[in-house]
């Protein structure tokens, strides 16, 4: 019992790991879209509208907002294999229709931002 005590331990750092690790993507990608952003604004102060710089902008955010909460659905995935009652699993279960939901319709929005920005 010690062992797979232990290797739920591991596991559950892991997880955490992961999370963390989806946390720091999206926190990055907040910090390149916010540059992104405030050059595309003081370019359309001083030359006029730049549709495409913000379209540019809101690839990138969403790109790593995507690949943040694809992290943090592979630490719900490992959180499935140690969750020890039926309510920590629901809890799971919803967090990853939910964080699957968002990556879906964010998806959908940045092909059609893309979509936009080529045609």
């Amino acid at each position: 019992m010690e062992f797979i005590d232990g290797t739920f331990a591991i596991l559950e750092k892991i997880a955490h790991g992961i999370d963390l690790i989806g946390i720091l993507i999206v926190l990055w990608g907040f910090a390149l879209g916010l540059v992104g952003y405030l050059r595309a604004e003081s370019a359309n102060i001083f030359r006029g509208c730049t549709i495409n710089a913000m379209r540019d902008v809101r690839l990138k955010l969403g790109s790593y907002i995507l690949l943040g909460i694809e992290f943090m659905i592979a630490s719900d995935l490992v959180n499935t294999v140690i969750s020890r009652s039926p309510d920590d699993l629901i809890f799971v279960a919803a967090l990853v229709v939910i964080r699957t939901a968002i990556s879906y319709f964010l998806g959908k929005e940045l092909e059609a931002v893309r979509r936009e920005k080529e045609g």
